[in-house]
């Protein structure tokens, strides 16, 4: 058996103002002794899925608090060092500078913070933390600096030398954080026992290439979650309707994709293809069945809850979907939006992280409307907007802290939004839901935040998936939460790009900036960031 170890993957990235910065290191789990794709089958041992199991958190009353730079959410930028910020506030200090550089920080914590720091604040301006988050939001090439507790959607936390407070790979002790200030009678309440987080990702489907490389080429039921780095190499014509396709290679940490899974508090993805006691591989075509053997590779990857409405729910025949309940049963993978008759299929799945409750559900809006569930045949829970909000307002009647709702909509191919989607969403989270993670575009979609901390992905787009319609499916991105109790405060989009059905990172590299992009091009009118 080849010894795993940690190791980081550090990445050089162009910042605004043509500074360069080290983007964060990412972890990934290295093999003693890689085996290259596809030439020769990895050897794997099954072995429990990890769990991740955070400390009870340390909350720091008086006279420490955590201080938190903050940057434009579209930046490039990931981590920062205590010198480079010494520099960007002192403005004078020797060693690697940010200049030119707007630096705003929370005026409560100006003092503390040059305390913490080593220096006399000179460049910083003083403003509330809500003021903070307007100027980084508004302002290219600036830094904010505010208390952890006052961190929120709109600008992106920065890691400090290396060290997260937010995402998948944050610290759970914050006695690690490096920037603790001085401040006397104060306390922001921040505790890490209350911060939780989410790894959200697309569509996956386990025929065709999946298929072909775990079972008959013998890779296992790994395969699918063992892709690590990537570059893409060029882009050629043509798919279908002449767009272009991308051609890429691996460039080493097996495991870094699943890792993100593994490490997140909940992981959950779009199961786009039945798992049937009689399924059958197809080389391609439009109808999809899976081996359920491959279903423990989404176990040991971490996965927690799927949801199961969407269009080809009913490949395997519409008594295959109690098939693949079973068997995600006997997996102790959580699943939403079918079941044995409409009442049971619209029920929602529950789970608990950060100390609260949390229900999903999901619906499939896509026909065929033969593939939904009736009073008295199973299928998927279909989609009605009426039924959708009842359930909701179900589900926070019922307890739950936070609500997240998995609709299977809107149009393949396109960014466009069909004005139903924008009008549900709003009425969704009127309805008490918290968090929209949608799917069936195959391209990842527009975001959307709706009020101060609800979100809204109208789709996630292609995972685990073999379909080269053109780049935009070949390329995705996963979704890093971070939640403080019920409260999302922070997004990271982890760049993807599929190899053989095996989705691999590309964090940190011109090409993962590009589909960021892409992404954020779509999403400018919706965010208002």
């Amino acid at each position: 058996m080849a010894v795993a170890a940690i190791v980081a993957v550090p990445v050089l990235v162009a910042a605004a103002g043509g500074v360069v910065f080290l983007a964060e290191p990412r972890l990934a789990i290295a093999s003693a002794t890689p085996t290259a794709h596809p030439t020769a089958p990895p050897v794997t041992t099954p072995i429990p899925s990890p769990t991740a199991t955070p400390s009870a958190g340390h909350t720091l009353g008086p006279p420490l608090v955590p201080l938190v730079p903050i940057v434009n959410y579209w930046s490039a930028q990931r981590t920062i060092s205590l010198t480079q910020l010494a520099s960007a506030v002192g403005g004078d200090v020797p060693g690697p500078t940010l200049n030119p550089i707007s630096v705003a920080v929370s005026a409560a914590d100006l003092d503390g913070l040059g305390a913490a720091l080593g220096v006399t604040p000179r460049t910083a301006q003083a403003m509330s933390p809500a003021q903070v988050l307007a100027f980084v939001k508004a302002t290219p090439n600036s830094l904010g600096i505010v208390r952890a507790g006052d961190v929120a959607l709109g600008a992106r936390a920065l890691s400090v030398d290396g060290i997260a407070l937010f995402g998948i790979d944050r610290t759970h002790d914050l006695a690690d954080w490096p920037l603790l200030a001085p401040e006397p009678g104060a306390t922001d309440g921040f505790s890490t026992a209350a911060v939780w987080t989410m790894a959200a990702g697309g569509d996956v489907m386990l025929d065709k290439a999946v298929y072909e490389y775990s079972v008959t080429d013998g890779y296992g039921v790994d395969y699918a979650w063992n892709g690590g780095m990537a570059a893409i190499d060029r882009r050629y014509c043509c798919g279908w309707g002449g767009g272009l396709l991308a051609q890429g290679h691996e460039t080493g940490y097996p495991g870094a994709f699943g890792d993100l899974f593994r490490t997140a508090d909940l992981s959950m993805v779009n199961l786009e293809s039945p798992e049937t006691h009689d399924f059958r591989y197809h080389a391609d075509g439009f109808t999809f069945t899976g081996d359920p053997d491959l279903l423990a590779g989404l176990q040991r990857a971490g996965i927690d809850l799927v949801s199961m409405a969407n269009n080809h729910l009913g490949d395997g025949g519409m008594y295959g979907v109690s098939d693949e309940i079973g068997y995600l049963d006997r997996l102790g993978i959580a699943h939403a939006g079918a079941g044995p008759n409409l009442n049971e299929a619209r029920k929602a799945a529950w789970l608990t992280a950060g100390g609260i409750r949390i229900a999903v559900l999901a619906y499939c809006w896509i026909a065929p409307m033969e593939y939904w569930a009736t009073s008295s045949s199973p299928g998927s829970s279909g989609y009605s907007i009426y039924e959708v909000t009842t359930d909701i307002a179900d589900a926070k009647a019922a307890g739950a802290d936070y609500v997240i709702v998995m609709p299977h909509w809107g149009l393949e191919y396109t960014d466009e939004l069909m004005p139903e989607q924008s009008a549900d969403a709003a009425r969704m989270i009127d309805a008490g839901a918290n968090l929209v993670l949608g799917s069936h575009s195959h391209w990842f979609g527009p975001m959307q935040q709706v009020g101060a901390d609800s979100l809204v992905f109208y789709s996630l787009g292609d995972l685990v998936f073999d379909w080269t319609h053109d780049e935009r499916t070949q390329e995705s991105a996963v979704a890093d939460l971070t939640f403080v109790g019920g409260k999302l405060v922070q997004v990271d989009l982890h760049p993807t790009f599929i190899i053989d059905g095996q989705p691999n990172l590309l964090d940190g590299t011109p090409d993962g900036q590009a589909a960021l992009n892409q992404i954020r091009s779509t999403s400018a009118s919706l965010l208002g960031w």
